[in-house]
């Protein structure tokens, strides 16, 4: 709905992506600039629900020029999602607004948490390397911006892949 992930004014988008490369590395990847809109609040989406993407989540809530709201997660483990929500929700109670609905699990939930966000918005990527060309391609077709966690490729075909797609992603 249009309330959960709204547009974003670009002075705070700006703030917000030099605060979080600042904290993390974007994995070499240029983001394009956005449009004026009406809301100041950066929307956030998490795919893969482990440990790294916990973390960059915790990074990108933790960003003192925000403001930034989780507003979807997926994963392909219920106890990983179940973990990385409590987590999150005890330290970013008020940025942290993913009712069950918004909880996505199986195999396509990257799809499902992707389409919770307008473009503009920002997924971060925690998942496994292998899949990462597939969630990538899928960010791009969507308008987003991307976070991944490293390594984002683990041989050369997929390498290839990647930068093609950095490549468009920079388009």
């Amino acid at each position: 709905s249009d309330d959960m992930s709204p547009e974003i004014n670009p002075s705070s988008r700006r703030e917000f992506l030099a605060g979080a490369a600042r904290v993390s590395a974007l994995a070499g990847i240029a983001l394009p600039p956005v449009h004026a809109a009406e809301n100041n609040t950066v929307p956030i989406a998490l795919v893969g629900c482990g440990g790294r993407g916990t973390g960059a989540a915790e990074n990108a809530l933790s960003v003192p020029n925000g403001p930034t709201k989780l507003v979807a997660m997926a994963d392909v483990v219920p106890k990983k999602m179940s973990d990385s929500y409590d987590r999150l929700k005890s330290k970013f109670a008020s940025q942290v607004d993913v009712p069950p609905e918004r909880r996505f699990l199986g195999y396509n939930a990257f799809e499902q948490a992707m389409d919770a966000l307008k473009p503009g918005g920002i997924v971060i990527l925690g998942t496994p390397p292998a899949f990462r060309w597939v969630h990538f391609r899928r960010a791009i077709d969507k308008g987003l911006h991307t976070f991944m966690e490293k390594p984002i490729s683990v041989d050369g075909p997929t390498t290839r892949k990647m930068l093609a797609l950095g490549q468009e992603a920079d388009k």
